[in-house]
């Protein structure tokens, strides 16, 4: 089974970073402002090669087919989100969770500390009598 992390990696940021598309989107929906012309009120006509997407001028009722693609990586993004593990979960449940880890996480500190301290006083123990064996056959 895939990890959270493998399974979210599917989207990645920069393919649902909606500003900088929005931003391209509105500025395309702004009239020129021509100060020569004086018609800055005025909506700007497209010319064949402004229909393209992506390009020229925006039309009102070419808005829902230039947000066409992210719509679809949105939509997508929000299927993997939905498809992480525990996503319903509330977060008292997991506030609970952590909570009873850190929990965990402290008597196993407690259990490391007594066996530190058991090694220590086993190796003190070995090296007294290793001492005392050497002061044996030393008299």
């Amino acid at each position: 089974m895939a990890s959270p992390s493998q399974q979210a990696a599917s989207t990645t940021a920069l393919e649902i970073d909606a500003i900088p598309v929005l931003h391209a989107l509105l500025s395309r929906l702004q009239p020129p402002s021509n100060p020569l012309t004086g018609s800055a009120g005025s909506p700007p006509v497209a010319t064949p090669s402004e229909s393209v997407p992506g390009t020229g001028p925006l039309r009102a009722k070419d808005i829902p087919v230039a947000t066409d693609g992210m719509k679809h990586k949105l939509q997508k993004a929000r299927r993997d989100v939905m498809a992480l593990p525990d996503i319903h979960r509330s977060i008292a449940e997991q506030e609970d969770e952590i909570r009873e880890l850190e929990e965990k996480i402290a008597k196993q500190g407690e259990v490391l500390q007594r066996l530190r301290d058991a090694g220590a006083a086993t190796t003190m123990a070995k090296e007294m009598k290793v001492k005392e064996s050497v002061d044996t056959v030393m008299t």
